[in-house]
C-alpha cells in the first residue's frame, strides 16, 4: 500500500474530486479542487506513479479520442483512508480552537465581565455562543457586528467589553481612538 504520509491534503482533495466527478483534463481538476494548474499536474504525476490514478481512453467520436483521469482500486482506498486520517486531524485542531476559546471566555467572566459585544465573522459569533452555552459561562453576547466601524453606533453601556476577532495591540488604540469606547473596554479574541 501506498504511504498516506507522503500523500498531501491536496492529493486527497485531487484523489476525492477524481471519485465524484468526470475529469478530462487537467484544468478542469484545477477548477473543481481550486487548485493551481501546475500543482495539479505535479501532483497528478505522482497519483499516476504510484498507481493511484490512470488514464482512460474513450472514443467519443471515432475521429478524436477522449481522455479521462481516474481512481484505481487502489486509489479508492488510498482517498478513504485519507479522508479518515483528515477528518481526525480536522477534529483534534477543531477540539483544540473550541478548548482555547472556552479558557479564554472564562477567563472575562473570571474578570467580572458578563455582557460582551462581538466583532467578527457571523460563524465565529456562532461558535462563541455556542461555547458560552455549551459551558455554562455567566456571559451574554448582548451585541454582534462584523466590523469596527459599526461600534460607533452601538450604546457603549450595553456590554462591559467589545470582544474583537482580529484586534491587535495597535487596532484596539485606534479603534478606541476613534469609537470613543474606552481601550479597556476593548479585548482582542485571541
Amino acid at each position: 500500500m501506498v504511504s498516506l504520509m507522503k500523500l498531501s491534503e491536496k492529493a486527497f482533495q485531487v484523489l476525492d474530486t477524481l471519485h465524484r466527478q468526470e475529469i478530462s483534463n487537467q484544468r478542469q481538476l484545477a477548477e473543481h479542487t481550486g487548485i493551481s494548474l501546475g500543482q495539479v499536474n505535479y501532483i497528478l504525476k505522482s497519483l499516476l506513479e504510484k498507481g493511484l490514478v490512470k488514464i482512460g481512453n474513450f472514443r467519443k467520436n471515432p475521429r478524436k479520442i477522449s481522455y479521462m483521469y481516474l481512481l484505481t482500486p487502489k486509489g479508492i482506498e488510498a482517498k478513504s483512508k485519507l479522508a479518515a486520517r483528515f477528518i481526525v486531524a480536522k477534529l483534534k485542531e477543531y477540539q483544540r480552537l473550541r478548548t482555547q476559546l472556552a479558557e479564554r471566555l472564562a477567563s472575562l467572566g473570571e474578570r467580572g465581565h458578563t455582557r460582551l459585544a462581538f466583532v467578527g465573522p457571523e460563524i465565529v459569533r456562532d461558535f462563541t455562543e455556542s461555547i458560552i452555552h455549551e459551558g455554562a459561562l455567566n456571559l451574554a453576547l448582548e451585541a454582534h457586528c462584523r466590523n469596527w466601524t459599526n461600534l460607533k453606533g452601538m450604546d457603549h453601556e450595553c456590554f462591559d467589553v467589545a470582544l474583537l476577532f482580529d484586534g491587535s495591540a495597535e487596532g484596539l488604540n485606534k479603534i478606541a481612538a476613534t469609537t470613543g469606547i474606552p481601550r479597556e473596554k476593548l479585548i482582542s479574541l485571541w
